[in-house]
């Protein structure tokens, strides 16, 4: 993008070397009109439809320094203000050793202007021009470096908000895998319980049950206190399935699902060694059988995909649950493709889903990096 400022200072200039030729007397000839006219036609070319800092840029710059030239030996006296065009743009637009070049170029036209005045006229304006110069470098170098600060000051900015992108997610992340841990912990210590302690004391009632039935028949005190030994352990027993009711959620069959899709990617992290995040929201609840049979194997065909196909190194997954549905993304960093054809994985992806009523959009290059996939379970749908 050229400089707005310096493309008002061209314009500037032009119409005041015009201004100053025709308070001089001085009357253009025709070729001394039209070296103006190609001299006005190159700086807008440069200035609107030629890239700086290329070898064509370069050529026109040289050109105007030409032109000057001519103009010039055409006998037309040059106002200095017209230097400062292709000065402004040989020093402030091209980059070494273009600059050296069309400066030591425009020097020797400047200096070429001026051999029939006195040599204090020739030192003024060769200082003049050589100052000009030094300016304007010095300008582009400082505007080189702003640029420069701002690029790193943009890109430091794009990495913070990854970063708290990231973040974010690893919070979500941290949060839903502390919540599976919580309920399958609290699961497997109710089985443990059940298992143990319930069966312990089971036993211990039979068997209570069979030594009284064995000594009812005695005239002392055992028969009772095998009663009062079996209803303790009963009681216990009732405590401990309350116990158990109270560890184990009422709800717990809705949580199926996700322990499903957190078992299978376990196992594929470990098979693959690729990194899969995979996040839930909290206000969870049941999806149907074909739901729950749709859902595991559309993430199960992702999963694959994703390392087969995507060559991926990381794969989120997260499961939105809404009043109404469940939203259930998939995206992954791989290699992406810009045709998506349809496979047999892909099209039983669909078919499942459409099954339950529900939808499926899935895309990638160049809209997104890798590969993306949505699918949307609608809540109380009865198959």
């Amino acid at each position: 993008m050229k400089n707005k400022f310096f493309i008002f200072i061209h314009y500037f200039l032009i119409a005041s070397s015009l201004i100053q030729i025709s308070i001089s007397g001085d009357k253009l000839s025709g070729v001394q009109f039209l070296l103006y006219l190609c001299f006005i036609i190159l700086f807008n070319l440069r200035l609107f439809y030629i890239n700086n800092k290329t070898f064509l840029f370069f050529i026109l710059c040289l050109i105007d320094w030409i032109l000057c030239f001519f103009l010039h030996l055409t006998g037309l006296a040059i106002p200095f203000l017209l230097f400062l065009i292709p000065l402004i743009d040989s020093f402030y637009y091209n980059s070494k050793p273009y600059t050296y070049i069309l400066g030591t170029a425009g020097l020797g036209v400047c200096v070429f202007s001026l051999r029939n005045f006195d040599i204090g006229t020739i030192v003024n304006y060769t200082a003049l021009f050589i100052l000009s110069g030094g300016v304007l470098e010095y300008f582009k170098n400082n505007q080189n470096k702003i640029i420069s600060f701002q690029n790193k000051i943009d890109e430091l900015d794009i990495q913070k908000e990854e970063l708290l992108n990231s973040i974010h997610d690893l919070e979500i992340y941290n949060e839903s895998i502390e919540d599976l841990m919580t309920l399958k912990e609290r699961n497997r210590i109710s089985r443990e319980i059940h298992d143990s302690v319930g069966h312990g004391l089971s036993t211990m009632i039979i068997q209570l049950n069979a030594l009284y039935a064995a000594a009812k028949n005695n005239t002392d005190d055992l028969p009772q206190k095998i009663l009062d030994l079996n209803s303790f352990a009963k009681k216990n027993l009732e405590e401990v399935r309350f116990a158990l009711r109270e560890l184990k959620p009422i709800d717990y069959n809705k949580y199926e699902t996700i322990i499903l899709i957190h078992n299978l990617i376990n196992e594929f992290k470990k098979m693959t060694n690729i990194n899969v995040q995979f996040t839930f929201s909290k206000n969870i609840w049941s999806l149907n059988e074909k739901q729950s049979h749709a859902v595991y194997k559309a993430v199960q065909e992702f999963l694959s995909n994703s390392a087969k196909y995507g060559k991926a190194s990381k794969i989120t997954i997260h499961f939105s649950y809404t009043e109404t549905s469940l939203i259930v993304t998939m995206k992954d960093n791989g290699i992406g493709c810009t045709e998506i054809k349809k496979g047999i994985g892909l099209k039983a992806i669909e078919e499942r889903v459409k099954e339950t009523d529900g939808t499926v959009y899935y895309e990638s290059l160049p809209a997104v990096k890798g590969f993306f996939m949505r699918l949307v379970f609608f809540k109380n749908r009865t198959l």
